[in-house]
């Protein structure tokens, strides 16, 4: 029989080829059709297809029971039922968290299914859970959580006193506003990069994160010094989260 991490590795792998490459765009419009019938049929179809990549991955790397039918059947019911209710919220439309969602939901079915065929739940305990508990642990996840929300909160009142003083003119207030909302996402996903280069003891690559950003323009010349201000200040405090997270690591 394959190795058990190998077994979960193949569900996982099922899951993305059913979810990105055996399904059309036409069958995602299908899903989210108003029509209550088109909807659940094309979910239905959808989540056959995971039910027999599931179960085709679990005959393959193991020998025949009937568990694995019914483990099979319950990847594929769970499936139907996220994407149903996914298709049915309106706002849900286009909507990156609730792919996120939907994504870990599928994920953690997945997971559950394989660590209850190979028995994983029953070392499961409050034990192994403060065994599992160490200080690396925690200050590694403690870096990553302070390095995300509130970072971004802290670079906003630092930028703040810098924007009013420059944006004067109401009208710019409002195209103003998604561009601080993607540059607010792009300081999360660069921060989480250079964090993860700091730990990883890469301090070369974080060369070539920080390059990456001088290929912006702006028009206007003040945008040069907002995005430097607040590309600084983000560099600044992930490095000093980064090193001592690192140094207690050590």
């Amino acid at each position: 029989m394959i190795e058990h991490f190998v077994i979960l590795a193949l569900l996982i792998l099922a899951h993305v080829v059913g979810d990105f490459y055996l399904q059309t765009s036409r069958s995602i419009k299908s899903k989210s059709s108003k029509g209550a019938k088109t909807s659940v049929l094309a979910n239905i179809r959808h989540a056959a297809s995971h039910t027999v990549l599931a179960l085709i991955v679990l005959l393959f790397a193991s020998s025949f029971e009937l568990a694995l039918i019914w483990a099979s059947l319950v990847i594929g019911g769970t499936h139907f039922m996220i994407d149903l209710i996914k298709s049915r919220l309106s706002k849900c439309k286009g909507s990156l968290l609730c792919f996120t969602v939907d994504q870990l939901l599928h994920l953690l079915v997945i997971l559950s299914v394989w660590a209850y065929l190979f028995g994983y739940f029953a070392f499961i305990n409050l034990d192994t859970l403060r065994e599992a508990t160490t200080l690396e642990f925690v200050a590694v996840v403690l870096a990553y959580l302070l390095i995300l929300r509130p970072t971004s909160i802290l670079i906003q009142f630092v930028l703040r006193p810098w924007r009013l003083s420059n944006n004067t003119d109401n009208n710019n207030q409002d195209t103003d506003e998604p561009l601080d909302k993607a540059g607010s996402l792009i300081g999360i996903l660069e921060r989480f990069i250079i964090l993860t280069l700091i730990l990883m003891n890469q301090f070369t690559a974080i060369g070539f994160v920080i390059a990456a950003k001088s290929i912006l323009r702006f028009k206007e010349e003040s945008k040069h010094e907002y995005v430097l201000l607040g590309t600084v200040t983000s560099l600044a405090i992930v490095l000093i989260i980064g090193l001592i997270t690192q140094s207690l690591l050590n």
